[in-house]
């Protein structure tokens, strides 16, 4: 990890610091029975595991939150903690396993609306941290669950119509839609098309759902919609598009990019469904960051070997120290060979001859 990197790992601790969470350590292994009962909230089922000197089948964590939640406190309150680990998951079209370094935090307890609002902020603060070229996408998917259920439609249904969002595929979305409820399934179709500043959606989200979703949550959402605009203005847009697993998240949906990297490198929401299945009575949200995605922004890239290639013949070892002092000035790197290597690139090429230096063309 080079410098610059550190630095954005330590640019984040300061944000997550900045709002009084403090840090979360935990070991790299866990009891496998934690993940093997939690599957579904996964992101792969295969889990790198191993049997303890005391006969425990253990794993190294393929997930941070389940061990943050496992451990919570289940008193009265609010625990925020933030976390910098690395987590061991099976690696997309291999046989093998990656270690993936992450960072995030978790707001558990008696969260209101000020927690739901404090940790969008970090979340937005955190990508600005990574470039100040970032947005923000907000969706709910407790409301969009909400008004599919006004729609009529069973649980199958309702599950393709998140994947329908998540494309942003209306036209099948409308198909799909034919013979549910007309009013719900025109509410669904507007949906399905909002990606406004997150000020401008706040209107829009009352003129759409009112009277159809529950008001606790709509005016929630609204309030922190227009909690984020005021500070982060057209870096928060309302884009229900953002979507999640249902069976982990209840409530609002974020998702985090960056410019340059094609993908989201920070998701989150309100995990209900999570805390109820390890038979949490709290709530709780948060949001996580995918630094091996993140990190290759920062590495030291150059596209040459070295800037600079010597190549010397009939000069002492002085002249070629000589001609090396004088062509790294500047912090160039400088490869001395007597003669030109194959499948290397240079930034420039010289020749030291005689202890005469002259500049290949």
């Amino acid at each position: 990890m080079n410098s610059t990197q550190n630095g954005l790992h330590e640019r984040l601790r300061g944000v997550f610091e900045s709002a009084g969470y403090r840090r979360f350590k935990m070991s790299k292994f866990e009891e496998y029975d934690l993940y093997a009962k939690n599957k579904d909230f996964l992101v792969s089922e295969n889990v790198l595991t191993f049997t303890d000197l005391d006969g425990r089948l253990m794993a190294l964590k393929p997930d941070v939150t389940l061990s943050i939640v496992k451990n919570s406190r289940d008193s009265e309150g609010i625990e925020k903690v933030y976390y910098h680990e690395n987590v061991y998951r099976a690696s997309g079209g291999s046989l093998g396993f990656r270690e993936i370094s992450q960072a995030g935090l978790e707001c558990i307890g008696e969260i209101d609306e000020y927690c739901v609002c404090e940790v969008l902020s970090l979340a937005a603060k955190s990508l600005m941290q990574i470039r100040p070229k970032y947005e923000l996408d907000v969706s709910h998917l407790g409301i969009l669950c909400e008004l599919a259920e006004r729609a009529g439609l069973d649980e199958a249904a309702k599950k393709e119509v998140l994947k329908l969002f998540g494309e942003k595929n209306t036209g099948e979305l409308e198909k799909l839609l034919n013979g549910a409820e007309p009013e719900a399934a025109r509410r669904l179709i507007r949906l399905s098309q909002m990606d406004h500043e997150a000020k401008v959606a706040a209107d829009e989200l009352r003129e759409i759902l009112e009277g159809y979703v529950s008001g606790d949550s709509l005016e929630l959402f609204i309030s922190t919609c227009r909690f984020l605009s005021e500070e982060f203005g057209g870096k928060v847009r309302v884009d229900f598009s953002a979507v999640g697993d249902v069976s982990y998240y209840s409530g609002i949906y974020f998702k985090g990019y960056v410019d340059g990297v094609p993908a989201s490198v920070l998701s989150g929401g309100q995990y209900g469904g999570l805390m109820k299945k390890l038979k949490k009575p709290s709530r709780a949200i948060g949001f996580a960051i995918y630094l091996d995605l993140v990190d290759p922004l920062f590495e030291l890239k150059n596209q040459n070997d070295a800037d600079v290639l010597l190549i010397y013949s009939g000069s002492s070892a002085e002249e070629i120290r000589s001609a090396v002092k004088t062509l790294s000035e500047g912090g160039k790197s400088v490869l001395a060979l007597p003669q030109a290597p194959k499948n290397m690139r240079f930034g420039g090429v010289y020749k030291l001859s005689g202890g005469e230096l002259c500049r290949e063309c």
